[in-house]
């Protein structure tokens, strides 16, 4: 295990030197020993829109086409105090020749020059670092570890969802001197790009959660999203560790494959995992169960989450912040499981990822409207299911599925949504009506409502309208769904609203319902 030096430090941020020696790029103007960022950690801004004067200002070029050097004079008139360019000729019309003296670095490329200060400013102030992945579970998983591990140092974790090549380095450089542990999200939208982000945070813990179907469009088969998620571990310390599901399909599997010969802690329910939950007892609005670490007494706790999938993240961050091992002036400093045990019981939701929302009417929503795929669709409906009380004890009158399209599945994208078209009838038997939005979600509805009439056939029920029997309406889109959504609710509904982020499902949330 890699430990962190703890001694205090002061001034986390990199000198213009430091930039230059760390980018290789060309100090064009300023003093070397000036910070980059001006007199905060984290002032360096991306987008002229939101920069504050004191900032310094890095022109990046989007994949979209968007070229930041085009605003150039923008920055500098909204007060930028310094500037990182990959374009000279733009540097010296824009700025040069009207502020030849404002700081300035040259770079090959802006956004791989973030990619290397954030990776050198890691290495000159050693946080420990704990860097996670997967298909889903990766915000809820980043939130608990936080979450535990403040409750004993100062920990930054990822922001927004700034889990990409540009957004890792923009929370890297909030770093500020207090901060023992960083906790770092990393996403892919394709090969090569987890293996990059692993080698700017340099983890003494890489993390993979959950593996499964997702991005399907990129990557072609789960086997290869598996690959792509492994490279967490391209860039792990010597002596670091990774933390992985033991799951028999999706987790040692891929551990057996990918891992080589880094240690690895599993987690899971298998009996042969290092950390195992085991006795899991889930109610309506938390879950109970004991978890074994490497063979000792089970440990009693209680989350507030539901599902199977929130139990299974609790384990994670239980096998993650049990493994922090941080060094300071007087010795090593771990978390207890005691310590452990108390944080749990105050995990944090996260905004859009099974957010729970109370309206004034009476109804209650679980809402995640960040992203879908079949195993996060999958986690939400157990959870959602699970619930049989709304949160002032009243009894669930019905339970609303509102799905919309899971989006870059690939080829197989149709037969993923006929599948949750299965799971969602099981739900709907008993007390459901399902409303669906979009071309893709139309095979939910079409396969749920198949597998309702399988079941009224079969067992003569008369409480179904053969003509709908999943109730509700198909919506081709989120705006049509938003106008007429108010006539099918009502007060005692648990609605579960999901659907990746291209439906823009918060706009279901501005109507009044």
């Amino acid at each position: 295990m890699a430990y962190v030096d703890g001694i205090q430090r002061r001034g986390m941020k990199l000198t213009l030197k430091e930039w230059t020696q760390a980018t290789g790029g060309e100090m064009l103007t300023g003093d070397p020993g000036i910070y980059v960022g001006g007199d905060r950690p984290g002032g360096l801004s991306i987008d002229t829109r939101t920069l504050s004067e004191g900032d310094w200002f890095a022109a990046l070029i989007g994949k979209t086409g968007v070229d930041g050097h085009q605003y150039l004079d923008n920055a500098v008139c909204k007060g930028a105090s310094g500037i990182i360019v990959s374009n000279r000729e733009e540097y010296q019309v824009k700025v040069a020749s009207s502020y030849p003296d404002l700081p300035a670095l040259l770079v090959n490329d802006t956004t791989i020059a973030l990619g290397d200060a954030a990776r050198a400013l890691l290495e000159k102030f050693s946080p420990f670092v704990i860097a996670i992945t997967g298909t889903v579970g990766k915000t809820s998983v980043k939130e608990a570890v936080a979450h535990i591990a403040s409750r004993k140092w100062p920990a930054l974790k990822t922001l927004h969802n700034w889990n990409t090549e540009i957004g890792l380095p923009l929370t890297i450089f909030e770093i500020k001197p207090e901060h023992r542990v960083v906790v770092l999200e990393c996403a892919t939208r394709g090969p090569g790009q987890i293996s990059y982000l692993s080698m700017i945070a340099r983890p003494d813990i890489a993390v993979v959660i959950s593996i499964g179907p997702g991005h399907l469009s990129e990557f072609g088969s789960v086997d290869d999203v598996a690959g792509a998620k492994w490279e967490i571990i391209d860039g792990l310390k010597k002596n670091g560790i990774a933390v992985a599901s033991s799951d028999p399909w999706t987790g040692r599997p891929y551990i057996e494959k990918f891992a080589g010969d880094v240690e690895v802690l599993t987690f899971g329910t298998e009996p042969d995992s290092d950390y195992i939950a085991q006795n899991i007892v889930r109610t309506s609005h938390e879950s109970e169960f004991d978890f074994v670490l490497h063979n000792e007494q089970p440990v009693h706790t209680t989350i507030p989450g539901t599902s199977h999938a929130d139990v299974m993240n609790a384990l994670t961050a239980v096998a993650i912040c049990s493994s922090i091992k941080i060094k300071t002036d007087s010795g090593i400093e771990t978390l207890g499981i005691d310590e452990i045990v108390d944080a749990l019981r105050t995990l944090p939701s996260t905004p859009g990822r099974l957010e729970t929302i109370v309206r004034e009417s009476g109804i209650e929503v679980i809402f995640d409207g960040y992203n879908s795929n079949p195993l996060s669709l999958e986690n939400a409906i157990d959870a959602w299911s699970m619930r049989t009380k709304l949160h002032n004890g009243q009894p669930v009158k019905r339970h609303v599925a509102i799905l919309g399209d899971m989006l870059e599945l690939g080829e197989n994208e149709i037969e993923y949504h006929r599948k949750a078209g299965e799971t969602i009838a099981e739900q709907l038997m008993r007390d459901g009506i399902l409303i669906t939005v979009g071309q893709l979600a139309s095979h939910i509805r079409s396969r749920a409502d198949e597998a309702m009439i399988d079941e009224i056939k079969k067992h003569g029920l008369n409480n179904f309208d053969p003509s709908n029997p999943t109730g509700g309406k198909h919506f081709d889109t989120t705006d049509e769904c938003a106008t007429e959504l108010k006539n099918y609710l009502r007060p005692g509904d648990l609605v579960l609203i999901k659907a990746s982020r291209g439906l823009a499902f918060e706009k279901l949330l501005a109507e009044e319902w």
